[in-house]
């Protein structure tokens, strides 16, 4: 999953790192292919244009993904008039995504991704953390749950939401 230094200092929660999507900012957001625990619908990206979207490619048992999740409700809840929009995903079965979301409860949906969304994003480390501009392109992207790496998704977050 996780290769050599970069990917052992994400998994710990050491310094900000930015994902490996650089190539990605500035393009157009690659498709998402998720569905939300209560239907078989897809959840299209296209229905948030005109908003600040974090995407959260995060896990039920990922300890830094826990730690973030607080500062993303957070940061959610201050911004959510603003236009901004955020979308956890994760690759586990629904019944556990299910289950943890009964343990600990979220502001935004947890979504079950599907298909390659997250190869398509790069998300080869958890959690990633991607930002899409109010036009759907791919702003910037982070890897890991610091105090750092959060404080910088908040910053480009604020950036893009004034920039209306």
């Amino acid at each position: 999953m996780l290769a050599g230094t970069l990917g052992a200092s994400l998994l710990l929660g050491s310094a900000p790192a930015r994902a490996d999507v650089q190539e990605l900012v500035g393009q157009p957001a690659p498709p998402v292919r998720a569905r939300p625990l209560h239907d078989d619908g897809e959840v299209d990206l296209a229905r948030y244009r005109g908003r600040v979207v974090v995407l959260a490619f995060v896990a039920t048992w990922c300890s830094a993904c826990r730690r973030a999740a607080p500062r993303l409700e957070a940061m959610l809840d201050a911004h959510r008039d603003e236009g901004l929009v955020v979308l956890a995903m994760s690759h586990e079965p629904r019944a556990r995504i299910r289950q943890h979301l009964e343990a600990e409860p979220r502001r935004y949906p947890l979504l079950q991704c599907t298909g390659r969304t997250a190869v398509s994003y790069q998300a080869d480390g958890l959690p990633t953390l991607v930002v899409i501009d109010r036009e759907g392109r791919v702003a910037g992207a982070y890897q890991g749950g610091t105090d750092a790496t959060l404080g910088a998704l908040r910053r480009d977050v604020e950036r893009l939401l004034a920039e209306r």
